[in-house]
């Protein structure tokens, strides 16, 4: 059965390949086995480096999944309860009642940083995690909805709990994500990276581009007027910038079957659908979204999207 899946893996990607309808590294498991992988197409378009399958991408919003374990796991260790109000971590954090399951859950009601930032940043200089903080507690933007009474993706929301992970540990974020999980995982490749804050040169890096309809190109979302904001916002961590490869993502997927980042109780926390105060269940977790589907059971996971 998997060597009939495997070949029909292999003819799938090579078609899409000879058709030039795929630009990616992909991996394909079932029950811990590599059943596929490969990648097609370019890495960065100026010199038409190829992707490789350790190529380094940028995950966007599946860095969500990251913050949350690092939450679970300073939870485990008693160091914060994420039943805690957000206030008892952030000094002058204006939003009453907000704990750290509303942060971890998308039910806190908090205000989108990106909108104000548009608005009211200067364009010129990049915004870090502590300016999200400052907008919060200095111009208090007003909330959706009061903690528990609605859910709403909420990227303010993940880059406190970034905050709340530096101050809980004494690390940066970058540093707590590699000592407490790719390094136990041996994720070698992956980090925390701020391309445009904190340039590196790094060999396998992928570049992500956006199409423009203007020129009929694709370009850097950095060059596009519409996605320029990719470099004011470079800066912010806990809602992205976690930056993996094929391979260490299957090897963090195959961590979740063990104990070796949080125990089977964190686990069913971060698996289970968050309640609303009306009793409605929202299907979000603690940094997966959930599916169940009768036939195979719950499905847990998380996308990333940013321009390019």
């Amino acid at each position: 059965m998997k060597q009939k899946k495997r070949e029909q893996l292999v003819n799938l990607f090579s078609v899409l390949n000879e058709k030039n309808q795929i630009n990616a590294a992909v991996l394909v498991a079932e029950d811990g086995d590599i059943l596929y992988q490969g990648a097609f197409g370019y890495a960065n378009l100026a010199d038409k480096r190829l992707l490789q399958e350790h190529s380094l991408f940028e995950l966007a919003s599946l860095s969500k999944p990251f913050t949350a374990l690092g939450i679970l796991q300073l939870a485990q260790q008693g160091v914060l309860n994420i039943e805690d109000p957000v206030e008892r971590w952030i000094t002058g954090f204006p939003y009453q009642g907000i704990t750290i399951h509303d942060l971890l859950t998308h039910t806190s009601g908090l205000p989108d940083y990106m909108e104000w930032f548009l608005q009211h940043w200067d364009h010129n200089k990049i915004a870090v995690n502590q300016d999200i903080v400052d907008m919060l507690v200095n111009h208090q933007p007003q909330r959706y909805f009061a903690p528990g009474e609605g859910w709403l993706y909420s990227n303010t929301g993940y880059v406190l709990l970034a905050v709340i992970i530096e101050k809980a540990s004494g690390l940066s974020f970058a540093e707590y994500m590699k000592k407490s999980i790719f390094e136990p995982v041996e994720m070698r490749n992956s980090r925390v990276y701020n391309r445009r804050l904190q340039p590196e040169n790094i060999e396998n890096y992928a570049y992500g581009y956006v199409y423009d309809v203007h020129t009929e190109q694709y370009v850097l979302p950095d060059d596009l007027e519409e996605t320029k904001y990719v470099s004011y916002l470079d800066g912010i961590q806990g809602d992205g910038t976690v930056n993996s490869t094929i391979h260490d993502l299957y090897l963090f997927d195959q961590a979740l079957y063990t104990d070796c980042l949080i125990n089977q109780v964190s686990k069913e926390l971060a698996f289970t659908p968050a309640s609303l105060k009306n009793g409605e269940s929202v299907a979000y977790g603690c940094g997966w979204v959930l599916r169940d589907r009768p036939e195979i059971g719950r499905i847990v996971g998380h996308s990333g999207g940013w321009p390019g």
